[in-house]
């Protein structure tokens, strides 16, 4: 769906000058907690969803959250423009759909939102989270001192 915004923005010299701006209205959810992520992945939550990794796998090979499926940020958009047989294939789950929640993590957060804003360009029917706190804020939380395997 496309809007258009209109604003006004006064100047220095207290003259108002009207911008239009096209706006897109994608289907993002607020950001997913690692409290709400452990619901999620050890089934407490009844949520449709996929989680996916965009990690490189040189990172993944040092740990990754439980059911999550790395797509590195580099693919992700061509991924996503896959025909379903095909994504499947290749990452080895179902392609994500608008009934389903896809939550995307990083090591920090960065990355993720990239991941968001370029999927959404591509499938922007897709209902699609971050989890902001990514492998950093899981990793101290879920594992502590535990070895990352």
């Amino acid at each position: 769906m496309t809007a258009t915004i209109r604003f006004v923005l006064a100047t220095a010299s207290n003259t108002a000058r009207c911008h239009i701006v096209p706006a897109r209205f994608y289907t993002t959810k607020p950001d997913v907690s690692f409290s709400e992520l452990r619901q999620i992945i050890h089934g407490v939550s009844s949520s449709p969803y996929r989680l996916i990794d965009v990690r490189e796998p040189h990172e993944v090979a040092g740990g990754k959250v439980p059911t999550a499926t790395n797509i590195p940020l580099g693919e992700v958009a061509a991924a996503f423009a896959l025909p379903p047989s095909e994504f499947k294939a290749k990452y080895g789950i179902d392609r994500p759909t608008p009934s389903e929640e896809t939550i995307f993590y990083c090591r920090s957060g960065k990355r993720s939102q990239d991941a968001i804003d370029r999927v959404e360009k591509v499938d922007p029917k897709l209902i699609t989270r971050n989890y902001r706190g990514s492998w950093l804020n899981y990793a101290e939380n879920a594992l502590g001192d535990k070895p990352l395997k």
